[in-house]
Parts: C-alpha cells; structure tokens; sequence
C-alpha cells in the first residue's frame, strides 16, 4: 500500500448472511485464508457490525485465521454479543499484538431519541464519553457527524491535547433524528448583493469571534495546518501529473504519423 507500514490496514465488515449465517462465515473464512493474494491478506481487518455479524461471530474466525479484529462499540450495543466487550478487546489485541500492528477500535454514539434499529444505527454529532479502561496505545476511530469538531469535543473534556478555542465550534444546540450533516452557516455572497463573505462570516462568527463555521477551522492550530499541508501537497503532485500526461498527449499529437504507408499498386493496361 504505496509504502505505508503495518498500521495501515484495510478494514472490512464480515458481509451478508443471506439465510444462513455459518454458511456464510464459511465462505467468508475460504475466501480469506484460500483466495486472497497474501499482500492483500497481511492488510485485511475485520470489524463487528450492527445488522449480520457480532464481535462474537466474528471472533473465532479472526483467532483461526490471525486476522486482527477491530471492536465497534456501537455496533456492539445495537448487536450485542454474549461476551463481555473487554473480553472481546483483550482476545482482538492479542491478534494484534501477535501480528506487530497497533490496536484498532471504533467509537461512535446513536443519536438521540433512537428508537428503531434504522435510527440507532446512525452516529450522532459528537461522543460524550470514551470507552472505559482504554489502552493508550490504541488507534480509536471517532465516527460522528461533527468531524474534527468531534475529537476536538473530546479533546477538550478529557484533557488530551491543548485545543485552541477559535478552533472550536459549538455543538448544535437542537440534536434530531435527522443525519443530513451541519451545514455551514457561512453566507455565500451573490450578484446585485453588498454583504461580502468576511462580513458574512464576521456575522455567523459572533462578536467576539469565539465560534468558527464549518470548513473555516483556524488552521494556527497545528494539527489542522499539517492537515491542510498535506492535502495541498497531494494535489500539488496530481496537478504535476496531469500536466505531465497532457504535454505528452499534446506532442503525441503534434507528432505526424512515421508509419511507412504501403504504396498502392496501379494496373497498367
């Protein structure tokens, strides 16, 4: 995977069961340890999910195969097993462990008001709290529909990092069961309009300037500023690559033909 270490790995939930669960974790089982390429193999994850496999299903076959298995705490509470979540995290970092690559673990809450296994299986803006006894070693994924805001949140109930409070955006105050995202409130300016975008965004920023809208994070922060580093870097090479192709598309065509043409041959009466 374009040089990436061990820790970089490709996460998979355990697929359908169509009817018949162990048939399924059979097939699944085959097509690990006897169809895929061992380079695709030494990446593969997988991961509990809330609809077909539990922590629990999927356990055993990760311990038989070595295959690490990634813990999914919402996925777990709306599937549960009948194994205790720490029981299931110390069997999965042991897989971990034996293979060299750091623990992985998802966290993630419903949203408020859920009630149907459709609603609650939709993230809500922000965690609240973090699973008990964590390892600080661990890799834990923060799915929420607040992004960086979300482990900011976190960041700052817990003390984990210094966040610097421009950086912050307030949660919403209203949270429903709708999961269409936050929006920001930012005023785009339009034709035969005076408001500008700075007194837009001075106006959705408050008078103090405290509370950021989405997507105009202070990058002084410098988690947020390597962010945005690499982001520009990696577009800097697509551009150089596109222009690279398209100077040798534009000689290819600028280019005439050398191919030797077979000369017709004219009968002669």
């Amino acid at each position: 995977m374009i040089g990436l270490g061990v820790d970089s790995v490709m996460i998979i939930h355990g697929g359908g069961t169509y009817g018949d669960k162990e048939a399924a974790l059979a097939r699944l089982k085959d097509s690990i340890a006897n169809r895929l390429p061992a380079r695709v193999r030494a990446r593969l994850v997988l991961e509990n999910d809330e609809m077909c496999f539990s922590a629990e299903d999927l356990l055993p076959l990760c311990e038989e195969l070595d295959i690490p298995l990634v813990f999914d705490y919402h996925h777990d509470w709306i599937l549960p097993s009948s194994i205790p979540p720490k029981e299931i995290i110390a069997r999965a970092n042991a897989i971990f462990a034996r293979r060299g690559i750091r623990p992985k673990q998802h966290l993630s809450s419903p949203r408020p008001g859920a009630v149907t296994v459709m609603e609650k299986r939709a993230h809500a803006n922000r965690c609240e709290t973090l699973p008990p006894d964590l390892p600080d070693d661990v890799d834990l994924m923060i799915e929420a529909k607040d992004k960086e805001q979300a482990v900011l949140h976190l960041y700052r109930i817990y003390q984990l990092q210094p966040v610097i409070h421009k950086s912050l955006r307030p949660p919403a105050e209203k949270e429903t069961l709708a999961t269409n995202g936050r929006k920001s409130p930012k005023k785009r300016k339009r034709k035969g309009t005076e408001d500008s975008d700075d007194e837009a965004g001075e106006e959705a920023a408050g008078a103090d300037g405290d509370e950021v809208a989405a997507g105009d994070e202070d990058l002084s922060n410098p988690e947020l500023a390597d962010v945005q580093a690499l982001a520009e870097h990696g577009m800097a090479e697509a551009q150089a690559v596109q222009e690279a192709v398209a100077v040798a598309v534009s000689a290819a065509a600028a280019t005439p033909d050398q191919t030797p043409r077979k000369k017709r041959k004219t009968k002669t009466e």
